[in-house]
């Protein structure tokens, strides 16, 4: 295999028109629980200057027992739940229709998605694409619904002849030391990593968020906070290697061979390097983890150890639905 991460397999993330079936549903495999700071982030930032969102008194004075968290920001919630097993890969969101708040929902409260295809046919003016129509359910931790709608997206059709693998589900057995592969996910860096992120943890090297600091230096702009690169990095692989992880247990060999700027977009890639089974049934794995940028050069790498469950040590469970309807092929 080329030891370039660029050509590595890829690990796909979504699903593509020829999955959506009328009649499926899919069970999204995350929960999201909303909190006050959200609530109140989501409801300025919206404009959305209604008291009851973000003044108890006032929601307590309209008979609620606490804030009541923004029934757009539930919305935007189970709609992103959702977005992975339905429409990550590409094609506009077209419209919603029948959006119905069945109960308030309040700080502190967990909610999880499903939905149901029950539409899907193909573009009339883009034949690359089709249109899907899902119905939409959003519920608490007992079951209740707490929001349902009809959306509508684009939805590419399988024409990729990238080669790819099998989603991993994160368990020890799914990985095999020497394997490299790719990850799906990319991001772009803007100013919410050189001034947001790196003065929220309090780095106050001006070198990352001032451009007169660093207008007269090699560089001749501002970097990205070394730190923030290596979280991103990991961050772009953690859902193909740890979704079994019980603890994370450290990580070395931590370099940045290529500075991050402003419009650079890092990928990520990742390398098996070991894996030692515990006593009780885990196992540690070792990954090289790999931040690639657009250009194809790597600008961070770090090894990361990561207590992991084994299959052998869990229950059966029946496959779920964002697993079991990717396509794969073994490299």
């Amino acid at each position: 295999m080329t030891t370039d991460p660029v050509n590595w397999p890829l690990i796909p993330r979504g699903t593509f028109l020829e999955d959506h079936v009328v009649g499926r549903v899919f069970d999204h495999h995350w929960g999201r629980t909303i909190h006050a700071s959200d609530n109140v982030t989501f409801s300025t930032q919206t404009l959305a200057f209604n008291p009851v969102h973000f003044n108890r008194a006032a929601a307590k004075a309209a008979g609620h027992p606490d804030e009541v968290i923004n029934p757009l920001l539930v919305f935007s919630v189970v709609f992103g739940l959702s977005v992975e097993d339905l429409s990550e890969l590409g094609g506009p969101f077209l419209g919603a229709t029948d959006v119905t708040y069945l109960r308030d929902v309040y700080p502190g409260e967990t909610v999880y998605a499903s939905s149901t295809v029950v539409e899907a046919r193909a573009s009339e003016t883009r034949p690359d694409t089709g249109i899907v129509t899902w119905h939409t359910v959003g519920r608490d931790t007992a079951g209740q619904a707490v929001i349902e709608f009809h959306r509508t997206n684009l939805v590419r059709r399988r024409t990729s002849s990238t080669e790819l693998l099998a989603v991993p589900d994160g368990y020890a057995e799914d990985f095999t030391v020497g394997a490299r592969f790719r990850h799906a996910r990319s991001r772009t860096i803007t100013d919410l990593d050189l001034n947001g992120l790196t003065l929220l943890v309090m780095n106050s090297a001006p070198g990352h968020f001032s451009e007169q600091a660093m207008a007269d230096t090699a560089f001749g702009e501002r970097i990205n906070f070394g730190g923030l690169t290596l979280s991103l990095t990991v961050g772009l692989a953690t859902q193909d290697t740890t979704g079994q992880a019980v603890r994370e247990l450290g990580l070395d060999d931590i370099r940045f061979p290529v500075p991050v700027k402003h419009g650079d977009t890092v990928g990520a890639a990742t390398e098996v390097l070991a894996i030692d089974p515990l006593d009780g049934g885990d196992a540690v794995v070792t990954f090289r983890h790999l931040g690639v940028n657009q250009r194809g050069e790597i600008v961070c790498q770090t090894t990361r150890r990561v207590q992991v469950r084994r299959r052998a040590a869990e229950q059966p469970a029946a496959p779920t639905a964002s697993s079991s309807s990717l396509i794969s092929t073994e490299s």
